[in-house]
């Protein structure tokens, strides 16, 4: 078991990204200039995230649910949609040739007692352009404004562009080691006010 990070929880997001608004949904603008919108899943995005597991390559697939079922039967992906703890983000791009804008990353918050699992899953072009990171900052936000007292992220040892963006957090974290399975838990012990334990809080923060 080791310590990894030393810094204090703060509020400010990882350099780059901007988001907009108070409201569900925010407007998220990327590094590169891309925008989308990120916003409270509901149970009639099935189809639109049914369709993110299928454009998302095995890999991708496999480092999010760990090698285990890479396609998810739909009554998982209803609870995956809806939890009853928790919180699921979709990211969908502001500009999009499509008559309905596609689903391009989706990040789960899945409280159980007093600590929260985040889970992320970005299509591959999508990847590496700081989406995970924003996604990952929003959901430890709303897991400390939640009352949660940790969150807990599974990751594959070798999945490195994931412990990178976790790195990006700079926030300290335990991690202990199963085989090839890595689990960091970061305690959130920043000073929020309460909010519901619904839909997340929007941000008004903006890192450049």
């Amino acid at each position: 078991m080791t310590w990894w990070g030393t810094r204090t929880i703060g509020d400010e997001g990882p350099a780059g990204w901007t988001v907009r608004g108070i409201a569900d949904p925010v407007a998220l603008r990327l590094p590169d200039g891309a925008e989308l919108d990120v916003r409270t899943a509901t149970a009639d995005d099935l189809r639109g995230v049914d369709e993110l597991h299928e454009q998302c390559s095995m890999r991708s697939r496999n480092r999010r649910y760990h090698g285990g079922a890479s396609r998810l039967a739909p009554a998982r992906l209803r609870r995956l949609l809806e939890p009853a703890r928790g919180v699921t983000l979709l990211a969908t791009p502001t500009c999009s040739r499509q008559s309905a804008r596609p689903v391009v990353a989706m990040a789960n918050l899945l409280g159980e007692g007093d600590t929260a699992e985040a889970a992320l899953l970005v299509r591959d072009d999508w990847q590496r352009r700081g989406l995970g990171s924003a996604l990952l900052h929003r959901l430890v936000r709303h897991a400390g404004q939640t009352g949660y007292a940790a969150l807990a992220l599974h990751v594959q040892a070798e999945n490195t562009p994931m412990l990178r963006t976790i790195r990006r957090l700079d926030r300290p974290s335990m991690v202990d080691r199963d085989g090839s399975l890595l689990t960091l838990t970061m305690p959130l012990t920043a000073a929020v006010a309460p909010v519901g334990a619904g839909r997340p809080e929007g941000l008004s923060v903006a890192a450049s």
